[in-house]
């Protein structure tokens, strides 16, 4: 049996990879050059990083002598797990048990030239003093398609994702492995081991609340141990580890870092809880985005009565190992206000289910979810949270159009230089704009972009554009993100560059979510641009925010490595994040005979 601690998180960043494209490539040509073809003129390169927690992802694209091109996924695990050769054993033959069964779709590994799964190797890590550190390193096929976070995420797709879960645990219901009987601090079944991290958060009354939930855990749920079904685990069903098609389908699943063997409900409970914290669930939709993926699941792989009566207590409980041991991770590194800010999300949902939601409206909502209408689908359920603040309540009432504002389009700003930038890009749009002082919204930008321009809509009293803007560091996993504006004014442009002090990777994306309504009442439709670059020390003109310091690394050579401060308005137009999420209303627009 191998065990982890929850003090191994701060161990897990310490030991996190940080390897360069060049590190990655000599791994593959000395150890995978059979699996990858190499003596056969097979050629192989590294296309970007992807995202991951305490890992590192890499996207390979290998092209035969054919030129057959196909991408694979290069994983080198941090360095607690590479510990363990169990763990990864056990991680390689959960996915080639579950690929292909019932539908389900996963990463597989790859042999390397010594006929093994993996291979170890000595690889730069986070910390110096560590560094280098005997990395696990796999090849594993890659599932195309895009990650459900990055998507608009709807109770219909949520229940789609909780009937695909559900086919993930019949097939593990048949599998086994010596590695999966293992402590796990994120493993609900231990949520009492959560008491000693109790004292690292910030407020008494959060504090009060975590330790209630791990009594009434205690109290309820542990005594029922025995009476509870048990199997091997996915874990961590989250909608950054599911992965959808170009169709918006389910098309895979990955990640089997987390997994163990503990009570089978817990699997759902866990993907209960992320999808409160999806993107339709943030839209004070959090228990019915929840609801949604237990209808799915249970049409599917049916609860019983124990399962049923503890569902509400183990979803509180991911959802307080979650910011319980965010908090004891930023205790660990008080400057990392990134910490905070990421587990806001967190504890809004569960103060929510746990405090302002009587328990019976939320066991209410959970027995419909497992008694569904004839007719099936997610309408019943799809309604706001009950108890939550109505965000759409203003004091300020609708603002009058004026005359000859006839049917123009307000575009909410009070920016001169964005409404220029704006009016170049809808040339031919009946455009005027109108500052609005609109309420700082948290969450992610498509959560945010929704709601404000809901809000917009009502208060103007017609058509509304609302524009919000994100810097994304890939290093920090896309913070600052929507929080940009703040950390600007509190910084300024030498401290964002300071942010990435000590990380190789600059790299960097600027998001523009656009948002357009027809009118109070009518369907918000989002519109997204992104823009690859690095973050470099200031050039250019400094006064519209942080273009001095995001160099562009996309377009010709009028603007691949300027700066968007350095470059013409008209070139930037075609490259900049806004300019593409505009052009994507403009085809709108266009489309509907409004401009």
């Amino acid at each position: 049996m191998t065990s982890e601690t929850p003090s191994d998180e701060v161990r897990r960043k310490w030991l996190k990879p940080k390897c360069t494209f060049e590190d990655v490539m000599a791994v593959l040509k000395s150890s995978f050059a059979k699996s990858l073809d190499l003596a056969n003129n097979a050629t192989i390169s590294i296309t970007k990083k992807l995202d991951s927690y305490d890992d590192e992802n890499f996207l390979l694209s290998h092209t035969t002598s054919t030129n057959i091109t196909t991408k694979y996924l290069v994983k080198v695990h941090n360095g607690v797990e590479s510990e363990s050769a169990s763990i990864i054993d056990y991680q390689n033959k959960i996915m080639l048990h579950l690929n292909g069964a019932d539908g389900i779709t996963t990463t597989t590994p790859l042999t390397c030239d010594s006929g093994d799964l993996c291979v170890t190797t000595p690889l730069p890590v986070q910390s110096p003093s560590h560094s280098p550190s005997p990395l696990c390193v796999r090849l594993l096929t890659y599932i195309e398609g895009t990650p459900m976070a990055y998507k608009n995420v709807t109770a219909d797709l949520l229940h789609d994702a909780g009937e695909y879960l559900a086919n993930v645990d019949s097939s593990l219901d048949n599998f086994d492995h010596p590695a999966a009987k293992r402590f796990h601090a994120w493993d609900q079944r231990n949520t009492t081991s959560l008491r000693e991290f109790v004292q690292y958060i910030q407020t008494q009354e959060r504090q009060a609340m975590i330790s209630d939930i791990i009594d009434v855990f205690e109290k309820t749920v542990l005594v029922d141990d025995e009476k509870l079904r048990k199997g091997v685990l996915q874990s961590d069903f989250n909608d950054a580890n599911i992965i959808l098609d170009g169709s918006d389908k389910l098309a895979g699943v990955i990640d089997f870092g987390d997994s163990v063997y503990s009570w089978r409900v817990l699997d759902l409970s866990v993907a209960m809880a992320y999808a409160m914290l999806s993107s339709y669930g943030k839209t004070c939709h959090s228990l019915a985005a929840a609801s949604s993926f237990l209808r799915g699941f249970n049409s599917k792989y049916p609860l019983d009565a124990v399962e049923k009566k503890h569902l509400r207590v183990l979803v509180a409980c991911r959802l307080a190992c979650s910011a319980t041991l965010g908090a004891y991770s930023y205790s660990q590194d008080p400057s990392n206000k990134y910490l905070l800010l990421h587990a806001e999300p967190c504890w809004n949902a569960l103060e929510m289910l746990w405090k302002e939601v009587p328990a019976q409206v939320v066991e209410s909502m959970f027995g419909l979810a497992c008694n569904p209408p004839a007719a099936g689908g997610t309408n019943d359920i799809a309604i706001p949270d009950p108890s939550v603040k109505d965000i759409l309540v203003s004091a300020r009432g609708k603002r009058e159009r004026t005359e000859g504002e006839g049917d123009k389009i307000v575009f909410v700003t009070g920016n001169k230089k964005k409404l220029e930038e704006v009016k170049q890009i809808l040339k031919g749009c009946e455009l005027t704009n109108f500052k609005l002082d609109l309420p700082e919204l948290q969450g992610d930008p498509l959560y945010v972009s929704k709601e404000k321009c809901v809000l917009a809509a009502k208060e103007i009293g017609g058509a509304v554009i609302t524009e919000d803007t994100s810097l994304c560091f890939n290093a920090l996993n896309g913070m600052p993100g929507p929080y940009i504006k703040w950390f600007l004014e509190s910084c300024g442009h030498g401290g964002l560059n300071k942010m990435l002090d000590g990380f190789e990777d600059r790299s960097a994306y600027a998001q523009t979510v656009v948002a357009y309504c027809g009118g109070e009442g009518q369907e918000v439709l989002l519109f997204d641009g992104r823009t690859n670059g690095v973050i470099v020390e200031a050039r250019g003109p400094t006064d519209f925010g942080w273009d001095p310091i995001f160099e562009c690394a996309e377009g010709g050579k009028t603007t691949n490595g300027l700066t968007y401060a350095e470059m013409d308005k008209a070139e930037k137009n075609k490259v900049s994040h806004r300019g593409k999420a505009f052009e994507q209303l403009k085809a709108y627009l266009r489309k509907e005979g409004k401009m």
